[in-house]
């Protein structure tokens, strides 16, 4: 689910998907978000105006609280669901009615052939003016389709801004769900009714509960090295150690904390090869990260929450080959293990392993190679896919960010 951006990161997502739908139209025009009555300001340019006229909870939603157990139990509260009505206007340069046409009928049609906002899409939008937002993160799809207006609703629509009618199209954007901020709790269960017999332990202060893990750089998935940041409450308790364990595999890496952990926040930082040696076992893959509290008399396991471990890719051989059958060689970490599903990521093609060589030392990498067959000219992004987490191809020393230089291989006639 999402936080209290979520509106905010919608409309940002809709002027990017227009924006770069329109843009060899739209020319030297803007993209507005203003009220009807404020929107046209001169007619110099071409100007798309996004307009958010209508908010409505969506009771699909509504009463969508987590199930539990136990007549008394109590359960988080459930999410604002809302559907987010847009009113798009467009504005043909020197109010030309052919040039608005135009553009309207152009927005339409992106907008009918992308039906859908993507995670990524969502993300790349709020990465600089909403950072703190994570609507990406939301697992339930979020849709736009056209909203049937008749003539005499738009119509009412323009007048109560007492502006002069312009021909418009609406769209409902839904269902965004944003998360409540008060904790769910479940209360415990009776174990006993009698003087006789013990009941339930009751411990003398709150004990920790995740809510949410930070990578850096909002990275879909963490690398070997990284420093992960957990949020959530309680979490200075005497004792308190993080661990993470391969959800396939079942290792558990026990992780070092790089600071004093606050109540809302504690940070570990994930090894290396060089930190551990042969003591870590990890693998690239799906992860469950949680905090252990030992006491003296037992420990007790927070709520786990997901992380992706992604692998690293070191080198590319050969970075340029010709049209044809090509070879390529990838040396990643961590190592790769033989019952790991791998597989290359060339621009949109998925290329099964050839050949695998991961040497006995842990901290040295795996060789991988590839056979890639039917190539064209031009330039590719190499992404590796170990146990469905991909490598992150991004140069994040880059400002603005773009693709690692060693991540690509370029094929010519």
């Amino acid at each position: 689910m999402s936080n209290q951006f979520a509106i905010a990161a919608v409309t940002s997502t809709l002027f990017d998907l227009v924006f770069l739908g329109i843009r060899d139209e739209l020319g030297s025009g803007n993209i507005t978000a203003l009220p009807l009555d404020k929107a046209r300001s001169g007619r110099d340019g071409n100007q798309v105006n996004l307009f958010l006229y209508h908010t409505m909870p969506n009771t699909a939603f509504q009463n969508d609280y987590r199930p539990s157990r136990g007549k008394h139990s109590h359960t988080g509260k459930p999410p604002l669901a809302l559907d987010l009505f847009y009113l798009i206007t467009v504005y043909g340069q020197s109010d030309s009615e052919t040039k608005s046409h135009r553009l309207l009928g152009q927005i339409m049609n992106v907008l009918h052939d992308h039906p859908i906002l993507h995670a990524e899409e969502i993300e790349l939008a709020t990465g600089v003016d909403l950072a703190d937002s994570n609507l990406h993160r939301q697992v339930e799809q979020i849709n736009i389709t056209t909203e049937s207006l008749s003539f005499e609703a738009m119509s009412q629509i323009w007048r109560g801004f007492q502006a002069q009618y312009r021909a418009s199209v609406a769209y409902r954007v839904s269902a965004v769900l944003i998360d409540s901020s008060l904790p769910a709790t479940t209360a415990l269960p009776v174990l006993a009714r009698n003087d006789g017999e013990r009941g339930a332990i009751v411990f003398p202060k709150p004990l920790p509960v995740l809510h949410e893990v930070k990578l850096p750089y909002r990275q879909v998935g963490a690398q070997p090295g990284d420093v992960v940041t957990l949020l959530g409450k309680y979490l200075d308790e005497n004792g308190l150690t993080i661990q993470a364990r391969n959800t396939r595999a079942g290792t558990v890496l026990q992780l070092d904390l790089i600071e004093p952990a606050t109540a809302s926040e504690v940070k570990v930082q994930l090894p290396t090869a060089t930190d551990t040696g042969d003591e870590w076992h990890g693998r690239a893959g799906f992860y469950s990260i949680y905090g252990v509290v030992q006491r003296s008399e037992y420990s007790w396991t927070t709520n786990e929450l997901p992380l992706l471990l992604a692998p690293q890719v070191l080198s590319v051989t050969p970075r340029e080959a010709a049209v044809g059958r090509v070879l390529l060689s990838l040396t990643c970490y961590p190592q790769i293990h033989p019952d790991q599903q791998v597989s290359l990521l060339l621009g949109d093609r998925g290329i099964p392993l050839h050949r695998l060589t991961t040497p006995p030392n842990p901290s040295e990498p795996s060789l991988l190679t590839f056979q890639v067959a039917a190539t064209h000219p031009g330039t590719y992004l190499i992404r590796l896919r170990v146990d469905g987490v991909d490598s992150i191809p991004v140069d994040f020393s880059s400002t603005p960010l773009q693709f690692a230089d060693h991540q690509k291989i370029r094929i010519v006639e």
